[in-house]
């Protein structure tokens, strides 16, 4: 019960993380990204046509993700309305 809980709870963390983005313009993917022999995809930012993009994995566990993209926007410049605090690792 405490673990599905605790994902709904970092599941709305990362959603609002998606909103902030969203609201500066920037847009989020969460993508299954290819792995193969030698080939290490992770989640990364770039700019097409000027636009910023930012693609998550999303098969990364949903702490990798808010903790990526909580980096990535706060590169940016931007803070979500809920900044998130920081994990509990018990």
């Amino acid at each position: 019960m405490a673990t599905a809980k605790k994902n709904t709870k970092q599941e709305s963390l990362l959603q609002e993380l998606i909103a902030a983005a969203e609201r500066a313009s920037i847009e989020v993917r969460t993508e299954k990204l290819l792995r193969e022999v030698g080939y290490h995809a992770r989640s990364g930012g770039c700019r097409v046509h000027g636009q910023r993009l930012i693609i998550v994995d999303r098969d990364a566990p949903l702490r990798d993700q808010i903790e990526f993209l909580t980096e990535e926007l706060a590169a940016e410049g931007v803070t979500p309305r809920a900044a998130p605090a920081p994990e509990n690792p018990d």
